[in-house]
């Protein structure tokens, strides 16, 4: 998800998102346990806000388990990065059984019913947050979790209506038959309706619809305009410029030395570098030091050979480029379609595999 910059302050949105999503997930455990016993909720929301600091946690450390090296190399990368997919799903098991360990006193109907609850509220803040700050990432998956989410918070009242259903199937089996029928029925009417949204955000009529984009095709540094051209020296004084690279989808990632979060994502711009390089000319990466905010070239010099950076560099000596691209906080980096349109404009680190990710979109679309 594209974070949010607040003047030269970048806010990790995901890690937002997913505290929010945390926060309503409790909030809606409380609504849906009114009427119960007040110590027994205090221990159910206990036990939720537990689960959520798990999830964070195994999250941001699930980064150990699938680049060790990097929090090895650079300790601060457990502050920006995280395991992505896989972590994603770490995380959210172990808060499942969390919450299954926990909530097992009330009975599987009614621990279910309480972990269903806290899922709803999660998943639809997540799948609201994915449609409205990374649309090009929201699919049916997301769609179908999110009216899914919406039809549990509301027929979920009370956390024990599981329980009052497994009765019925006990007590009056064509009561249950009904229910059954009932959720067949609600479960294929959501299904075609999630269809009918991801159809609607692939259209773009969403992104009209929530921000009234429509065709922009103005020199701008908006995603979905025509990407500003520079041109600008590199170490040996040689020119390189955005027009070098017509044809290709371009990474242009605006850094400086002295940013503790570049440094962070240096190896990550690297390793990608490496990774497309060998692959040909389709993808290519320019990394622009915004020079006019450095104390001298050779210190940006010295920077790249006690590292061993040997991706593109373009020296930014005025800060014309980093104005055109309205860059006022790092890192920042720009996906570049082959026909120069911006595609994707993200604020501080990113990891290779969500760089990589964002590139295979842009490639996918074209």
């Amino acid at each position: 998800m594209t974070n949010i910059q607040l003047g030269s302050l970048v806010l990790n949105t995901e890690l937002l998102v997913y505290l929010a999503a945390g926060i309503i997930s409790v909030f809606a455990l409380r609504i849906g346990s009114r009427g119960l016993d007040k110590a027994e909720l205090e221990k159910d929301i206990s036990v939720a806000w537990s689960a959520v600091i798990i999830w964070i946690a195994v999250w941001k450390g699930s980064l150990l388990l699938v680049d060790p090296m990097s929090v090895v190399n650079h300790p601060m990368s457990l502050l920006f990065f995280s395991g992505g997919r896989i972590g994603f799903w770490l995380a959210s098991a172990a808060a499942l059984v969390w919450c299954g360990y926990k909530y097992k006193r009330y009975g599987i109907g009614g621990a279910a019913a309480r972990i269903v609850l806290l899922a709803s509220g999660w998943v639809s803040v997540y799948a609201l947050a994915v449609l409205l700050f990374d649309r090009t990432a929201f699919h049916y998956g997301h769609s179908m979790g999110l009216l899914l989410a919406l039809f549990v918070g509301v027929l979920l009242r009370r956390v024990d209506r599981l329980d009052q259903w497994r009765q019925g199937w006990a007590e009056d089996r064509s009561a249950a038959k009904r229910m059954m029928t009932q959720g067949i029925v609600a479960f294929g009417i959501i299904g075609l309706l999630g269809f009918t949204l991801q159809d609607q955000v692939q259209s773009g009529a969403i992104a009209k619809l929530l921000d009234g984009s429509g065709e922009d095709t103005a020199v701008g540094a908006r995603e979905g305009q025509i990407a500003p051209s520079f041109e600008l020296a590199n170490l040996e004084d040689e020119a390189l410029s955005l027009a070098q690279h017509k044809g290709s989808i371009v990474i242009v990632n605006f850094w400086t030395t002295w940013c503790k979060v570049c440094k962070t994502e240096m190896p990550h711009v690297q390793k990608l570098y490496e990774h497309y390089a060998a692959q040909g000319e389709s993808v290519q990466l320019l990394s622009v030091n915004v020079t006019s905010q450095e104390a001298s070239v050779a210190g940006v010099e010295r920077y790249m050979k006690d590292y061993g950076y040997s991706f593109p560099l373009a020296l930014d000596m005025q800060g014309e480029a980093a104005d055109q691209y309205r860059v006022k906080a790092f890192p920042a980096t720009f996906i570049i379609d082959s026909e120069g349109v911006i595609q994707q404009r993200m604020l501080g680190a990113i990891s290779f595999s969500d760089m990589k990710k964002r590139v295979e979109r842009v490639e996918a679309a074209q």
